[in-house]
Order: structure tokens, then sequence, then C-alpha cells
């Protein structure tokens, strides 16, 4: 897969082809933005550009033996390093195993180029080996740090990395890709698009996680006027923050419904249109709106680490009695 399969990025793609062509590749990147959006992809990528042995306006020919190699992961001179599923993040004998191998001299390729995903999940020993060799980087060989949450990586590391922006795509570009890549239904990938907002990786997560079940359980519960803490008995915390989301696209649809404004196209619960204007039918504007300013509170009392169960007993008795 080359630049053009990136979907959403030009910017960022562009911006790293136009460093290629005109010789000013940095020594270090850091990839920011959310999940599932192409951050790896665009990085492996420009991997494949820095070594490709027949370039193409900044971009990489994807035949040659240096993209091939890089494209099979069996680069001598490539390397992506990631925290496994056991790890509670990067841990410092990862972050080592680049700092010993940045300042040998490329084997076969022009640059040495290493990944180092999910650099927010850095521990703060690993975070301080890596800013010494940040210091003073080698000349042949190139960083990629990709990262979701900018603000768990030290200010002084931000500082010597130059930053790329990638952002959420198109919902309707996420649509056609869960549809034409992973063969979704098209009603179904319609509301993972709209539940995810643009984040593809979020999507995926979802679908592979019972997202329509839970969401099932969560509408009919609001629809019937039954709603109660104990309809997310088993809920982990970050399922509480889907059902929340859950509940606002419900809101926000039946706000538009109300309001008439748009087709039924733009509803995010696409598949629940029929339930979604007999409640616009019989619900009141100042009524959605103080709804939604429930849930919104009750995300805001999440992130502050309040009892969870609590909040969410509390969200349930103001919803059911409005």
């Amino acid at each position: 897969m080359s630049f053009e399969n990136i979907k959403g990025q030009s910017s960022a793609v562009d911006f790293l082809k136009s460093s290629i062509e005109n010789d000013r590749v940095s020594h270090a990147y850091m990839f920011i933005g959310p999940s599932g959006v192409g951050k790896k992809l665009t990085a492996v990528n420009f991997a494949k550009a820095l070594n490709c042995l027949s370039p193409s306006r900044g971009g990489p020919c994807d035949a040659c033996a240096q993209c091939r190699k890089i494209d099979a992961a069996n680069h001598p001179d490539f390397a992506v390093f990631s925290p496994t599923k056991e790890d509670s993040g990067l841990s410092i004998d990862k972050i080592r195993a680049v700092i010993r191998d940045i300042g040998l001299k490329p084997y076969e390729g022009r640059k040495k180029v290493y990944i180092i995903d999910s650099a927010d999940s850095m521990r703060q020993e690993a975070q301080n080996a890596l800013l010494k060799t940040l210091e003073e980087p080698p000349s042949d060989s190139v960083l990629i740090l990709i990262a979701e949450n900018v603000n768990a990586i030290f200010s002084t590391i931000q500082s010597r990395v130059k930053r790329v922006r990638f952002f959420p795509l198109a919902s309707d570009e996420v649509t056609r890709i869960l549809v034409d890549n992973y063969k979704l239904d098209a009603k179904r990938a319609q509301v993972l698009s709209g539940i995810s907002s643009g984040e593809l990786g979020k999507a995926l997560k979802y679908e592979k996680e019972g997202f329509f079940e839970k969401r099932s359980r969560i509408i009919d519960s609001l629809a019937g006027g039954t709603f109660a803490d104990s309809d997310l008995e088993g809920f982990s915390k970050s399922d509480l923050r889907l059902a929340l989301d859950v509940m606002l696209t419900w809101y926000r649809d039946i706000l538009i419904a109300k309001a008439g404004a748009c087709t039924r196209a733009a509803l995010v619960n696409i598949d629940k249109a029929d339930i979604i204007d007999a409640e616009a039918k019989k619900t009141g504007f100042k009524e959605l709106n103080n709804m939604i300013s429930q849930v919104i509170s009750t995300c805001s009392f999440l992130d502050q680490n309040v009892n969870p169960k609590l909040a969410m007993g509390v969200l349930g008795l103001n919803l059911m009695h409005r």
C-alpha cells in the first residue's frame, strides 16, 4: 500500500512528500491524531519513501526490494516498537533497544527508520531515556513517534520532534471504508461511523466488541422510559463512556428529527428512524436540551473519576423523571 491508499490525510502526506523532495527530512517526527486514521500506515510509507530505489514525487514505488522488505517488516534498517497486550505501556527495555541500534550506520538503506507506536504510553523512565537520544540525534536515522494524547509526552520531547497532525475522517469516508473494505452492511456502517466521530479504529473496535447489542439495550430502555443503571450491569468504564456516546447520538437524532432540518440520511441511528420520529413527536425541545445536558455532565463526572455506578444512577433518575 502506498501514500495513495491513505484517505483524508492529504496535508500530512503532502508535507512528508515535500520534505523528501526538498531534502528537508527531520531526525524525528511525532504523528498525532485519533486512532485508525492512517498514522501508522503513513509512517510505514514514509520509511519506504526514504529508502525507495525508484521514488516518484516524494512517494515510494512499492515495487523495489527496499519497499517490499519494509512492507514485509524484514528490512534490517526498519523497526516498529509497540506495547504488547500484557504491557501497561511502552517499557524502557523497548526504548533501550531503539537507543542501542539507532547509532549504527544503515546496513543497506539510506535511512534507518524506527516507529514507536503508542508513544503516549511510554513510562517516565522510557521517556527520559529517549530524550537523551533526541538531544544528539544521528544524521542517518529517523524516529517516528505515533500518539493520540500528546499531553502524555514530555514537553522536552515534544520540542525536539516535528509534529504532523492527523484528523478524523469524514463520516461518509468511514462508512465507505467499512462497507468496501470490511463488508459491513451499509446501515450498520453508517451507525458505527457516526458513533465513532470519524475514527475508523474506534468503529472497528466497537464492531468487534458487540456494539449493536449494547446499543439496543440502551436505546430500548430510553425509548421505553425504563432506563436505570441496572441496564448497564457488567459494563466496564470504557463501556459506560460508550453508553454515554450512544445516549448523546440518540438524543441528537431526536433533536434533528424534531427540527425537521435534515433528511433521514443525517441520522446516526439510521436503522432506528421510525422510533426516532415517534420520540420526536412526543418530546419537547426544552426536554431534549435538558437530557443532552445531563448526559454531558455525566461524561465530565466520569472524567473526574466519580464513582461510575453513582454517576450513572443519578443520570438514570434525571432522565426518567424529566
